[in-house]
């Protein structure tokens, strides 16, 4: 065989390996997105946002008795695996009450991939 063909030959299995192990670590569901406060303060000026990131703050997945918790990075930003199904969201560093609380409180997280879920928390303050 010429080196063409080998050169050829070789760089086709390394494609081929390579796409197999993508899509093998692409497998799996849950949610990601991000979480803002709002309002993040007792004044809310014109022109200006009224929400902030919420970091380091943690969110509580439940379903079928299971308990699932991811905390947000320091942009607000979380990911979390979390099988197919519908789960409620609970903020676990923080007490809901009728003037606070996060939405949305339910989620559906679809098979086999991860999707984009925002959430708000209402600080309570007025």
């Amino acid at each position: 065989m010429s080196a063409r063909i080998l050169i050829g030959l070789a760089i086709a299995a390394l494609a081929a390996a390579c796409g197999a192990q993508s899509s093998g670590g692409a497998s799996g569901s849950g949610l990601y997105g991000t979480v803002k406060i709002s309002p993040a303060g007792p004044v809310c000026q014109a022109g200006t946002t009224c929400s902030r990131p919420a970091r380091a703050f943690r969110l509580r997945f439940s379903a079928n008795g299971k308990t699932v918790t991811a905390t947000t990075d320091r942009n607000g930003r979380y990911r979390v695996r979390l099988e197919r199904g519908r789960y409620t969201v609970h903020a676990a560093n923080a007490a809901d009450s009728p003037k606070r609380g996060l939405q949305p409180r339910i989620v559906n997280v679809p098979r086999g991939r991860y999707a984009q879920r925002n959430f708000v928390y209402d600080s309570g303050i007025r």
